[in-house]
């Protein structure tokens, strides 16, 4: 070590000694030490490299120490090959077991690391077959992850399934509330009344009047002021129903649709113009060409007071019905005819309910279902037991007791007019109406009365009807 690496302390360039000396009492119960130790500060630093830190005693200097006082110990050792001869180690291994344990293990890491055996290059064939087996490792390793994959998009694919599963169940379920709702609670929100702006104009007046009333009823959005009705009022429906597109899933069908029934609103006057010139027929035919809705009742509204004769207007009544299945309706004030388009539409609205529920009854009965609705007659029946002409007549009587407001004084006249209803079938059949309705209805019972042309038209179509509808209807 060089002389200027070493730590003068004097200012004469001479070393001076500095002794640190350290003393420890240690007492028990028998007796008490004193142990006392001491080292030199000066000759620690002035020996040591400069390079190195000073540093404190290690498990390994204290082995070590240990292990030169045992071969001192001992005085037994053999100098050549550094064979320690007759040395007893196992103090040695007694007091530092851990110690010296794991100095052997570092030993036979260190001997282990330094023999390695020496590499050897592959050949082609095993060069060949290591990149075979890499190749194969990789295909696995991809096929494993398609695999995970496809079952992963399989997974979302069900969910995705399910939730539009549920999706277009919570449709159909709104879709299905909609349509109860339109035949049941909002029957009358589902329907409007077009109102033709002649009619508007033909009477001042009414339009204030149909929007306070309807605004009364809360249908205010239901009345329509349509240009091209001209004199005519209309009733149309909103429907709602459910269909499948093609994909199968549900979807909300709306269209409107327009009732089978529908109003004309003529001035009393005008009305008893055509009457007089003839041209009714025209004028109801005119009025049904832009009404193309099959077979439907046209109301023939007469604003006003109609100057006829009842007799003639019920003669007249009866005509067009059967004809052409016209009505005639008279309204005097704009109150009046405000408050009917209202009550039709409120009318027709209900009838819609009762017409599906007739449909469901239909199709039950006609599957022979528990709900098939019978009909049954209550009424008397007639002798079978006797010659044709009391049969007949007897079955004949029992008929026409079944005609509603039908005195017997009335159905004892009409069996001598008709005794025989197969004869007055063929006899009806080829004569005019109107002249059949006049000899029925000039028909006087016992009590002086006539039967009249109302119960002369129900004679004459339970005679002449050929589908059984027309009575019932």
């Amino acid at each position: 070590m060089a002389d200027d690496d070493a730590i003068c302390l004097s200012d004469d360039d001479v070393d001076e000694c500095i002794v640190i000396e350290e003393s420890t009492v240690i007492t028990t119960e028998k007796k008490e030490e004193i142990c006392t130790s001491s080292y030199s500060l000066m000759e620690s630093i002035n020996n040591r490299p400069r390079s190195q830190p000073i540093r404190s005693k290690t498990w390994l200097d204290d082995e070590m120490s240990e292990l030169d006082r045992l071969i001192q110990k001992k005085q037994k050792f053999s100098t050549p090959g550094d064979n320690f001869g007759e040395i007893d180690f196992g103090d040695f291994q007694a007091v530092t077991s851990s110690g010296f344990a794991t100095s052997s293990e570092f030993a036979a890491t260190s001997s282990s690391n330094s023999i390695r055996p020496e590499k050897r290059k592959l050949t082609e064939d095993e060069k060949e077959k290591q990149k075979e087996l890499k190749e194969s490792a990789k295909r696995m390793r991809d096929a494993e992850k398609e695999r995970k994959a496809a079952e992963k998009d399989q997974k979302k694919g069900e969910i995705q399934k399910k939730k539009e599963e549920k999706e277009r169940e919570k449709e159909q379920r709104r879709i299905e509330r909609e349509i109860s709702a339109a035949l049941n609670s909002k029957c009358e929100q589902y329907t409007y009344c077009h109102v033709g702006k002649t009619v508007l104009d033909t009477i001042p007046g009414l339009e204030a009047e149909l929007k306070l009333v309807y605004a009364d009823r809360k249908i205010a959005d239901q009345l329509k002021i349509d240009k091209n009705l001209g004199t005519r009022i209309e009733w149309r429906r909103k429907c709602i129903e459910l269909k499948e597109d093609d994909e199968g899933k549900n979807e909300r069908f709306e269209y409107m649709s327009t009732q089978n029934l529908f109003a004309v609103v003529v001035p009393a006057g005008t009305l008893k113009d055509v009457i007089e010139s003839g041209t009714l027929t025209d004028f109801i035919e005119e009025q049904r060409a832009g009404f193309q809705n099959g077979r439907c009742t046209m109301l023939i509204v007469a604003f006003g007071k109609l100057e006829f004769q009842k007799k003639r207007i019920h003669r007249i009544s009866l005509e067009i019905y059967e004809t052409h299945r016209a009505q005639f309706v008279q309204i005097d004030s704009i109150p009046e005819l405000a408050l009917f388009s209202a009550q039709y539409l409120r009318s027709l609205a209900r009838r819609e309910k009762k017409r599906m529920e007739e449909k469901t009854s239909e199709d039950s009965g006609a599957s022979g279902g528990a709900g098939a609705h019978k009909l049954q007659y209550l009424g008397e029946k007639g002798i079978v037991m006797g010659s044709r002409r009391e049969i007949v007549s007897d079955w004949w009587s029992k008929m026409l007791s079944t005609i509603d407001r039908l005195s017997d004084s009335q159905r004892r006249a009409l069996i001598e007019l008709i005794p025989d209803p197969i004869e007055g079938i063929d006899k009806y059949s080829k004569m005019d109406y109107s002249e059949a309705i006049q000899e029925i209805g000039d028909v006087v019972a016992e009590n002086g009365r006539r039967v009249g042309p109302i119960m002369a038209h129900r004679i004459l179509t339970m005679l002449t009807d050929e589908t059984g509808n027309s009575i019932v209807e």
